[in-house]
């Protein structure tokens, strides 16, 4: 049966938000893309963390919560704007078998 992928996508919206929420950090996630391979699909995510403090615990959480759906990638970077403030940019990856 294939997975549900518009509910999945919300789900990684809302416990991205969350997860940012807790930790009062102002960004907010709107949007997670969709990559249809054979037989699998991707979900990419990310998450901009202002206070670099929060940073390590705020990936840890998103280890954490967001395992349960497939595999899980999690990449940090340090981004320093020339015009905004700087952040840790916190990107995930999902694959989800659908078959």
């Amino acid at each position: 049966m294939p997975i549900d992928k518009e509910k999945i996508k919300q789900e990684l919206i809302d416990e991205s938000n969350t997860i940012l929420n807790n930790w009062n950090e102002p960004y907010e996630v709107d949007t997670i893309s969709v990559m249809n391979m054979q037989g699998k699909v991707t979900f990419l995510g990310s998450l901009r963390v202002f206070d670099e403090r929060n940073a390590p615990a705020i990936m840890r959480e998103v280890e954490s919560k967001l395992t349960k759906y497939g595999k899980l990638s999690v990449r940090d970077e340090r981004v320093v704007p020339c015009c905004s403030p700087k952040y840790t940019h916190i990107s995930f990856n999902i694959t989800v078998d659908n078959s």
